[in-house]
């Protein structure tokens, strides 16, 4: 045993391997993920801006957080056009709302609110 020691593993006997050089390109590994969400967005339509929920209470503008039961409520889309495009007012829970806000619009600032349903 002392001899295999000192001795060494002859030549013939060892193994001679290259190491592999390990090519790292993260861009060709995420183009799978970049691919399907690509898809996926894409497959889900334009973004649609959500306003805020804002409501007046003694004379006060109060913010408040949109829920998603909320969201699944509204009717009716508020848009309103402009010079630089069409831009969206809000959403109400009827038509009678709506109504209302495009008639105040109208006599107030004298411009004109398209209702567009959202069913």
């Amino acid at each position: 045993m002392g001899r295999a020691f000192r001795e060494g593993v002859s030549q013939e006997k060892k193994l001679t391997l290259r190491t592999k050089r390990r090519s790292w390109k993260p861009l060709a590994d995420l183009q799978g993920l970049s691919g399907r969400t690509m898809t996926t967005g894409n497959s889900m339509g334009p973004l649609v801006e959500v306003p805020a929920m804002v409501r007046i209470e003694n004379e006060k503008w109060i913010f408040e957080r949109v829920s998603q039961e909320v969201l699944t409520h509204l009717t009716h889309r508020l848009i309103i056009h402009e010079a630089e495009g069409a831009r969206t007012l809000g959403a109400t829970l009827d038509l009678e709302t709506a109504m209302q806000v495009a008639q105040g619009m109208a006599r107030d600032e004298g411009s004109v609110v398209l209702i567009e349903p959202l069913c």
